[in-house]
């Protein structure tokens, strides 16, 4: 499912599958039910991949209301993570389970695994309007559904450039993290995508798995080359045998906005504090050139 149909064909052209009933699009929007419901029924699986970049207007961040309330209460766009990330995908689930879909993978991100009151929590909830906190809600929906199994995939910094077998490998923890920053090809990506969905020793269960790279990673090495697998396959025995389980996302609102009031208002009165300081010392100097020069 797309949103623009003639962008889809371009990014998915026939020529590459040979076969244009290997790939059918379906115009529809992810904040739209209506269209959510025509492209969910009748599907044996859901990969939703959907997300959104939306940046905090800065004078946001500076209202209570930005850190205390959810978004239904300040902004109707529907564009907003609130919508693309939580409240999509309570539609998703309840769609699966009204027309009896048995899988659904979600991709999510690292972020999910850090507690809310993490500084990098912090910092890209700040900016990304709270995309962060949205995810975990998502997440925490498919989680608790008991109609449908899931697999979560947390990958961390996403990359275009293929990845040399010899020289980097993939590492899959179904602990549901991995060290930032994380960093992997969106192919592997879209591999496990796939194996969550075909693999039988993966596609009955829950599951979340925090993924990366590891060995010879630009610009900066990750992990060690034995902590991954050179196929989707050998990454995903791997995990296995390691018989890690993830535990529930952090997502209690109050706690959430008492350490993101903390650490940005306090941000903000150093910032404030270091104008009256400069203030004070520029401003007299700019007053004696400005009567000099009048």
């Amino acid at each position: 499912m797309c949103r623009d149909i003639d962008m889809g064909r371009k990014l998915f052209p026939v020529d590459t599958w040979g076969d244009s009933e290997k790939l059918h699009l379906v115009k529809g929007d992810v904040t739209d039910p209506t269209s959510l419901s025509s492209a969910i029924e009748g599907s044996s699986a859901v990969i939703s991949v959907h997300g959104t970049f939306h940046a905090t207007p800065l004078y946001k961040l500076l209202l209570p209301i930005f850190w205390t309330t959810h978004v239904p209460l300040n902004c109707e766009d529907v564009t907003h993570p609130y919508y693309t990330n939580f409240v999509a995908m309570q539609d998703i689930v309840s769609l699966c389970e009204k027309f009896g879909v048995k899988r659904v993978v979600r991709l999510t991100g690292l972020s999910c695994a850090m507690p809310p009151y993490h500084p990098v929590s912090v910092l890209f909830n700040a900016l990304l309007s709270f995309s962060g906190r949205y995810h975990r809600m998502g997440e925490e929906v498919l989680r608790s559904s008991d109609k449908v199994s899931t697999f979560i995939l947390r990958p961390g910094g996403l990359s275009d450039e293929p990845r040399d077998p010899n020289k980097t490998k993939l590492q899959v923890d179904f602990g549901g993290t991995a060290p930032p920053p994380g960093r992997i090809g969106r192919a592997d990506v879209a591999d496990l995508a796939v194996a969550a969905v075909t693999d039988e020793r993966v596609c009955e269960g829950s599951f979340v798995a925090g993924v990366r790279w590891v060995g010879e990673v630009a610009p900066k090495t990750q992990g060690k080359l034995e902590e991954g697998g050179s196929t989707t396959d050998e990454a995903l025995t791997m995990a296995l045998a390691q018989n890690k389980v993830a535990p529930p996302s952090i997502t209690r609102g109050n706690l959430f906005a008492l350490f993101h009031g903390i650490y940005v208002y306090s941000f903000f009165a150093a910032l404030a504090k270091l104008a009256i300081f400069a203030g004070s010392k520029i401003l007299p100097k700019v007053f004696c050139l400005v009567r000099r020069l009048f």
